[in-house]
Formats: C-alpha cells, structure tokens, sequence
C-alpha cells in the first residue's frame, strides 16, 4: 500500500509544467563548458549558461535509466552498514543534517562537542530502525570564527581520536555494524563524492576503528558492497553550480554508471520557489530531471535518486520550516513524482520545526514519518529537531520507535488468503468466540500490530515518551562504555594498529583500495 497526495491527472499536469519549463525557460548550467559543450552536442539550445531542453531528450534520457527495483545502495561513508534496496515501496529511515547544539534532557539547550558526536554513532550502533547516517554535527569549536584546528595530518592526533572513539562499542545490539566516517574537519568542506577513496583522515580512523572492533573480515565484507555516490544540491531557482557540475562530470568518468548521483534542491516554497505548491513541484522537478538527463548524457545508465531538502518558509521569519505540514505535503509529492519517473527517492520527513523534544516535536515527527513511510520514500531522512539544526538522543530513540511502528502498520495492510482468515471466520465468527486462543492470532499477532514500551496499554505505555526514551539513552551509553571497558583485546588491538601507523606514515595518506589491510594485518 502507498499513500498519495496528488491523482494520475495531477501528475500529469506538473509533468506537463516541467516540460515547458525545461523547453521554453531553461536551466543555468552557468561557467560550466563541459556541461554546456555535452547539452549542444545533444540539441539543446545552449545560450550564455542557459540550457533549454527539448521534451524528446527528455524522453529518451528517461529510457536509458536502470529498473530501480534491482538496485541497492551502501554508502558507507553515510553510515550505511548493508546494502539497501530501492524497489518501489520499499522505505528505509536515517539521519539528515548538521546539527550544531543540543538538547540536553538534563540540562536543556546547549553547544555540542566531540564526546556528543561519539553518543550519537552508539546509539546509532544501537537503534535498529535508522539504518543511515547523513547527519555530521558541528560542535562549538567548529563553529568560532577564530577557532584553530588540530593538524589532522599527524599520526597521533589521528590515534589519540581513535583511542577516544574505541572508549565505547555496541558490538551485542544486533544490529550490522556501520564505519561512521561522516565527520567535519575543521573548516574543510566534504568532498561531495561519496566513497571510501575520498575519505579524510578521521573518516580512514573510523575505518581502522571498524576492523579493530568487529574484525577485518567484517571490514572486507561491508567495503565490498559500497556504491560511490555523488551528492548534488541543485541552486533555487533553476541553477547548478559549476563546482558541482564538474563533480559530477568527473564522478561519472571515473566510476561510470555504476556511480549514484543524487539531485535534492532546496525550493523554499515563497523564497526561492513558488509559495503555491504545484507551481513549486514544477519548479523542483525541472531542477532534479534536468541534472538527471545531464548524467545520461555523460554516461547512459547512471543510477540517480530523486532527492529533496525543499519545504515551506514561514513568510513570517523569512525561515525553513520543515516541520510544517505543507513540507509534508510537498514531500509526498516529491515520491509520486520520483515514482512517475521509475526512480528512486530520497526526502526529508519528520524533521520538526520544534526547538526542544515535546508534543510538537512528537506529532510534527509522527506525521512526516507517516507520510513519508506510506508515500513509500525510499530514503526516509529525519531524526532532527530545529529544522535539522539541533540534536537529541532523547529524540533519535522515539524517530526509531514512530519508524518501528509506521513500518509495522504497513506491513499489516497485506491482503492475501492467509490475512483474510475466512476459515478462521467460519471456525470462531458466532457466540462464544475464541480468537485470542487460535492458533491463527498467535502466529500474526506480532506482526498484526506493533508492540513496545511506547504503545497498547501497558504499565510503560502511559509514561512520559521522552522519559521513557531518557531511560533507554542511559542504558544504552552506559552498555556500550561497559562494553568497550570489560574487552581487554580492544587495547592490545588498537595497539598493535597504532604500532603499524607509526611503522607506515604514508599508505594510510594515499588512500588508495585496501590502504587499510596494511595496519590491519595482525588483527585475528
């Protein structure tokens, strides 16, 4: 079962809209050659950086796409600890953002800091239900204008953070085990390609951290099923950066169609786009489908999601406001036209407007959950409050319960034989019934309904949510510190990698595929 905002005719209407738009008004592929040179050689009209696109390229770029419903993706510099799939339908949750303070449920409103980042990969390592990591926190020394950064070229800078990070693990949750290389560095900006060959000299330490914690072969394993991605944030209204267009030319030259390339412009519905939402629908869609026919052009067959970070602006503040139920609104839009187009989608819901955890906070996440899990998003990106400017831990475990809980309601819409249960019916369906002891009911009742310490009408379900959640952050830090103390091998492991980075300065700097099996080798 889906959920949808707009009819087949309303589709069809802003399909139409982007048509005129591409044909008659055009793209600014501005300062860009390589672009505007690959537009000409196709027939496009190409007049001082402005790209008009005629509806046949169009169409026959939208040919050469893959079935979507065969791919997979693992980024694993975003957290992704397996491959996940992009059928249509098909919805998975992560975080979005770059938080730059906290709510801390004990002391409120505050900065964030390095140890902040580390509670936030352990309870990722520890809530199933977010299967991704797109949120790079910015603590307070990050953010000071006259701040000075550590030397992260030096070998033991680079260890004394890897002795920090080893402090704690979550290797008994369960869950696969993710390399949580999306880190800031300082003032450097993050390379918009996404791979394990771009990684920075923290993000190549999380990597060694993985191997000394879960194994090298656990290591092998999860690099082996990364897919390069190229992260591409479209400028509203109807431009592109010549930064990100050369990323891309080159992204696709070195990797080829096997590369995703992902396109999410920010419409600011009545800042940067229309305020009404068809007109803005029209507009996103023009700046998402025009960069996709780019990446056909340069390399027929290249995987790409049709992205979003687009929402209403509170005219009032001249501000984002992603929590609102217009951006949800727009969003589930958004899928119905990645869906139109066979692709698959990635977009922000649940992402709240609220500035600390409460009922705001709650309903804003439970409504842009539904939507976006219903609507069938494929990348389901939330978990943040204050537009995705501030972190909780509180929060992250209630985003992992409402994620629970709307993928469980749609799992229970299945409509088959055995979900009928017409014999059941005609078994217990008069006086004196006795559902609840067949064995029907016990095989689906943990499927039929979603069952926690959040829900029903047990003793748990009728405290406070973000108490309940302030219980399970304490038992969830304090498991993984615990952990990480009682495993002496954690030591004697990060000791004889450390001993290897002393011996070999300069593979680890290179960079090159499998640069790390040389520290790694006298790991069991």
């Amino acid at each position: 079962m889906q959920m949808h905002v707009m009819n087949a005719d309303d589709l069809g209407r802003i399909h139409e809209a982007t048509l005129e738009i591409l044909e008659s008004h055009g793209v600014w592929f501005q300062e860009s050659a390589k672009a505007a040179a690959i537009f000409a050689s196709h027939g496009c009209q190409v007049d001082g950086g402005r790209v008009r696109i005629p509806r046949q390229l169009f169409a026959e770029c939208l040919k050469c796409l893959p079935d979507r419903n065969s791919l997979q993706i693992c980024v694993t510099k975003l957290g992704f600890s397996d491959s996940l799939g992009l059928r249509q339908g098909e919805s998975h949750v992560g975080l979005i953002g770059n938080p730059y303070y906290l709510y801390d449920h004990q002391q409120g409103e505050r900065s964030l800091t390095e140890t902040d980042a580390d509670d936030k990969f352990l309870m990722l390592e520890s809530l199933p239900g977010l299967e991704y990591d797109c949120c790079c926190t910015i603590n307070a020394s990050q953010r000071a204008a006259t701040a000075s950064f550590p030397d992260y070229q030096n070998v033991d800078i680079c260890l004394d953070y890897l002795r920090r990070r080893l402090g704690s693990c979550a290797r008994s949750s369960g869950k696969p085990a993710a390399i949580h290389s999306n880190i800031m560095h300082g003032q450097e900006d993050n390379p918009r390609i996404h791979s394990p060959l771009t990684l920075k000299p923290l993000e190549k330490m999380e990597v060694l951290r993985h191997a000394i914690v879960h194994g090298p072969q656990a290591t092998a394993a999860l690099l082996a099923k990364d897919t390069p991605l190229i992260w591409c944030n479209p400028i509203s209204p109807l431009q592109y950066h010549p930064d990100q267009v050369e990323e891309i030319i080159a992204g696709l030259q070195t990797h080829g169609a096997k590369c995703y390339v992902m396109f999410s412009p920010e419409v600011m519905l009545g800042g940067t786009g229309p305020v009404t939402l068809a007109g803005a629908l029209a507009q996103h869609n023009a700046e998402v489908m025009s960069g996709i026919i780019l990446t056909q052009l340069i390399a027929p067959g290249t995987r790409a999601i049709y992205g979003s970070v687009s929402g209403v602006m509170d005219l009032r503040s001249a501000d984002i406001s992603l929590g609102s139920l217009e951006s949800v609104m727009f969003n589930g839009c958004v899928v119905q036209l990645a869906d139109f187009y066979g692709l698959p989608s990635r977009v922000q819901f649940g992402n709240t407007s609220a500035r600390r955890p409460g009922v705001r906070a709650a309903v804003e996440t439970a409504w842009g959950l539904q939507m976006g899990i219903m609507a069938g998003a494929n990348l389901v990106n939330t978990g943040l409050l204050d537009s995705t400017l501030m972190l909780s831990l509180e929060h992250l475990v209630l985003v992992d319960e409402l994620a629970s809980q709307v993928k469980s309601a749609k799992a229970a819409t299945a409509i088959n034989a055995e979900t009928l249960a017409l014999e059941v019916i005609r078994q217990e369906g008069r006086p004196s019934t006795n559902y609840m002891g067949h064995d029907h009911t016990l095989d689906h009742m943990k499927e039929a309904m979603h069952y926690s310490d959040f829900t029903g009408r047990s003793t748990k379900s009728y405290e406070d949510w973000y108490e309940l959640a302030h219980q399970k952050v304490q038992s969830i830090l304090a498991n993984g510190r615990d952990q990480a103390a009682a495993d002496p091998e954690l030591a004697t492991r990060a000791k004889a990698v450390a001993a290897r980075l002393h011996e070999d300065d300069e593979t680890w700097r290179k960079g090159h595929d499998g640069w790390w099996r040389e520290y790694v080798r006298d790991l069991a």
